[in-house]
């Protein structure tokens, strides 16, 4: 099981393509480059689109440029924007979308609710410019995450 949906693969591939692309690109370039089926990597860049991230020109030597820097774009922010927003169990949902007959008096709620925070607050920290070029630093909440996670420790 992957953590990252497909829409959410390809619209890191799209964004770092047109990172090292300022001038911008087509849709048919990069389905092509990345062997995307057209439609839904359309799908993908109107909705990167709609949500500030890219702007699109028609005609002839139309195509898409990446109108944020990298290091203002946040994984947090593009999964919110392709996806439904992330949980990592039905108990971290809503309170009225619950599904989970146990919620009332299950013994480790409280537990996943917390790894679900910090898994969170990690996503809002790591941004696309870390991704981009893994020689920068990552965000302090990053490494602490990855410190908790190495040393089997707890808050």
């Amino acid at each position: 099981m992957s953590f990252f949906s497909r829409k959410m693969d390809y619209a890191l591939l799209v964004l770092s393509h047109l990172h090292g692309n300022p001038d911008g690109s087509s849709a048919r370039e990069i389905s092509a480059k990345f062997s995307i089926s057209r439609p839904f990597l359309a799908n993908i860049m109107k909705t990167l689109c709609h949500h500030g991230y890219l702007s699109s020109h028609r005609g002839v030597h139309g195509g898409y440029v990446l109108i944020r820097k990298p290091e203002d774009i946040a994984l947090a922010d593009i999964m919110q924007s392709l996806d439904e927003p992330f949980h990592l169990t039905d108990c971290s949902k809503d309170i009225e979308k619950q599904t989970c007959s146990a919620r009332t008096f299950c013994p480790i709620r409280t537990g996943m609710s917390g790894v679900h925070d910090r898994i969170r607050t990690i996503l809002k920290d790591v941004t696309l410019a870390e991704i981009l070029d893994p020689t920068i630093r990552p965000s302090v909440s990053l490494q602490f995450g990855l410190e908790l996670v190495s040393h089997g420790t707890h808050k």
